[in-house]
């Protein structure tokens, strides 16, 4: 007899944390908390940043993530704090197996005056894979956020068979409540229709400075195969634009080429270059 159907595959729920603090100009990481199969790396300090921005790279010691995760992270920046978090390379969300699927909860709480860019690579949509993906990000008087968010198809096989569904949400929450919900829930069957037939899919947000939505816009447009619209909301000071890519490498380009834009519009040079 199989005994399969009466284990609970469910994990437990992980949560990991990390706070930055501002000391005498200089961002570091005051608090860490972070287990398994989160991971980090030390923070970085490039030449030619915002002075003493930190950069930190996110990693997973398990190999993407699968059916029954429930993780959670949250981000906390201090007053006048900046900080860059990424992730050493893209999330594999496996297939589910006809599961429950994947929950990942971030929340990033960006006080006044700080800076935060957030921007984890894309999750690699796997055959038959579940994903809940949802952000909010709480800011602060004069903070900034420059936020990522992308989504790819891959079926290993090479046969084009899909993932099964993905709900994804990104909110941002100024000091007078809601000021942008974008939500999508797609079933992996829909997704060639709605996206016409790209596999990639995107967006990049920048909260705090609307302006740099025009330098986004030009970025995008000078990525060969990209298909790329802006929306800028002057009255709540966002810029949001969304992306189609035909493949992981023109998504990478595309993403990588949004944010350089704009974090060149806030800080008025470009950004130091990010290894992964």
């Amino acid at each position: 007899m199989n005994a399969l159907g009466g284990i609970s595959l469910g994990a437990r729920p992980v949560s990991a944390a990390l706070h930055f603090r501002a000391l005498g100009g200089r961002t570091y990481l005051a608090r860490q908390f972070t287990p398994h199969p989160f991971h980090i790396t030390r923070p970085f300090y490039h030449p030619g940043d915002p002075a003493g921005m930190a950069t930190l790279y996110l990693q997973s010691s398990s190999g993407g993530v699968y059916s029954g995760d429930d993780l959670s992270l949250d981000i906390r920046v201090e007053a006048e704090a900046q900080v860059h978090v990424t992730t050493q390379a893209s999330t594999i969300v496996h297939d589910a197996r006809g599961r429950t699927g994947v929950t990942q909860t971030v929340s990033l709480n960006v006080a006044e005056g700080a800076r935060l860019d957030y921007l984890p690579d894309p999750a690699i949509l796997m055959t038959g894979s579940k994903l809940c993906n949802r952000v909010t990000a709480t800011l602060g008087r004069q903070a900034r956020v420059i936020l990522g968010d992308a989504q790819l198809c891959h079926d290993p096989e090479g046969r084009a068979r899909p993932f099964s569904w993905i709900e994804n949400e990104i909110e941002l929450i100024g000091p007078g409540g809601t000021d942008l919900l974008d939500r999508f829930e797609l079933s992996g069957t829909e997704w060639p229709a709605r996206t016409g037939g790209f596999a990639c899919s995107g967006m990049m947000i920048v909260a705090g400075y609307a302006d740099a939505g025009a330098a986004m816009q030009r970025a995008a447009d000078n990525v060969p195969g990209i298909y790329a619209g802006l929306s800028v909301f002057s009255d709540r000071n966002i810029a949001l634009i969304r992306f189609l890519a035909p493949d992981g490498a023109a998504l990478s380009k595309v993403m990588t080429a949004t944010w350089h834009a704009a974090a060149t519009a806030l800080d008025g040079h470009p950004p130091a270059e990010r290894r992964k």
